[in-house]
């Protein structure tokens, strides 16, 4: 789905080359790291793309010629459902993929900043984090419930035509209609947002007093935990929205025409020589 979110087909090889270069930058800006951090924290992220191209790469090709292969025929709400289960596994692999590369990568130079970050970088943190919060809760929880349905809807829309082309009427509606059934909770999901930073925030605290071999099982566990919510009531919420999402997606992949299945697909092919132009980069 992130490369699906990219405009257009070149981007993508610019976008991930040039990954290393855009992390730093977005990390900075809610670390605020210090002259002795700042070349541990490139090598560190050189060292991670040059493992995610030889090893999460391929992974993501499979996934893809599977999409292919779907794409010009309907698709069950299971197959839906399958398909976003496999994604996210891939997902997993990949950010334990990154805690282990930060610990033994570059001589572990991404553990050794995390490990000295000061008091004043993580509160820096927690301002940029709040920040962010008080945007999300204007866009998503201070607001009418006519002025949400529309944004999702907008989304929604978007998202769908950048790989289908233009929607018809009757596909936004359908999408309309499935926002507006949807269980889809923002305050649910602010209080999970939530509980994900304080997690984050503490183990950035606890790196401090631990060893060495335990910082990537820590930094893993959040990753983890992310994926997978401690919360038994966020599971059970993430649960029900996820089988309502594979709906939509199904309903609204089977609806498409075969001229909108093929602009799809052209945009997967595409994609998939971007990849593998990629992967053979060394």
């Amino acid at each position: 789905m992130l490369i699906i979110g990219l405009q257009g087909c070149g981007a993508l090889r610019l976008a991930y080359n040039q990954s290393p270069l855009a992390t730093y930058w977005y990390i900075d800006d809610y670390l605020d790291f210090n002259s002795s951090q700042r070349p541990l924290v490139k090598a560190a992220l050189d060292d991670i793309q040059q493992w995610h191209r030889q090893t999460q790469l391929p992974l993501y090709l499979e996934t893809l010629e599977k999409l292919q292969h779907q794409i010009p025929n309907d698709m069950t709400v299971e197959q839906a459902c399958t398909l976003y289960t496999e994604i996210q596994d891939r997902l997993i692999v990949t950010f334990d993929g990154i805690a282990g590369r930060l610990q033994s990568g570059a001589q572990g130079a991404g553990m050794q900043v995390l490990a000295s970050l000061d008091n004043a970088q993580l509160a820096h943190l927690q301002k940029k984090l709040a920040r962010a919060n008080a945007k999300y809760r204007k866009e998503y929880i201070d607001v009418t419930p006519a002025k949400l349905r529309d944004k999702r809807l907008e989304q929604a829309v978007s998202r769908a035509e950048n790989l289908y082309g233009n929607l018809t009427s009757k596909q936004e509606a359908l999408l309309g209609a499935r926002l507006e059934a949807s269980s889809f909770d923002p305050e649910a999901a602010y209080a999970e947002r939530l509980r994900r930073q304080q997690d984050l925030r503490q183990t950035l605290r606890n790196l401090k007093q631990t060893s060495p071999t335990s910082m990537t099982s820590n930094l893993g566990g959040v990753f983890a935990r992310v994926a997978m919510s401690p919360d038994p009531n966020y599971r059970d919420y993430s649960q029900k929205t996820r089988l309502q999402d594979c709906q939509t997606f199904a309903d609204l992949h089977n609806s498409m025409s075969p001229d909108q299945r093929l602009k799809a697909l052209r945009k997967l092919q595409n994609y998939e020589l971007d990849l593998r132009a990629l992967a053979a980069q060394r």
